[in-house]
């Protein structure tokens, strides 16, 4: 840590402060420094300028050739799908599993 070092011959000084809270020369009674203000904030103060928004747009849905019915054929046989590779994933991690537990053994 730093070191504190006091003089062994301190300057003293006097200010005088009148009662607006001004310092003033006590010989000359003259303000030398004045107080500085105190923060009064504005009475109108700007208006914060609101940040850009994203421009809302309508998307239509794209139409790629399918009837509705179409559509909900091919989301079924999507989830088929899914399903057959999650049967696949859960043996994988099954064997996995055997493997760890023969090794430990």
């Amino acid at each position: 840590m730093g070191k504190v070092i006091i003089s062994p011959d301190p300057i003293k000084t006097k200010e005088r402060i009148d009662i607006n809270g001004n310092i003033i020369d006590p010989k000359t009674k003259r303000v030398i420094v004045p107080k500085e203000p105190d923060y009064v904030p504005p009475s109108n103060p700007a208006p914060i300028p609101k940040p850009p928004q994203a421009p809302v747009v309508n998307e239509i849905p794209k139409d790629d050739g399918l009837s509705v019915l179409e559509q909900i054929e091919a989301a079924k046989q999507r989830l088929v799908e899914l399903e057959e590779l999650r049967k696949l994933k859960i043996a994988q991690k099954r064997k996995e599993l055997e493997i760890l537990e023969n090794k430990t053994l």
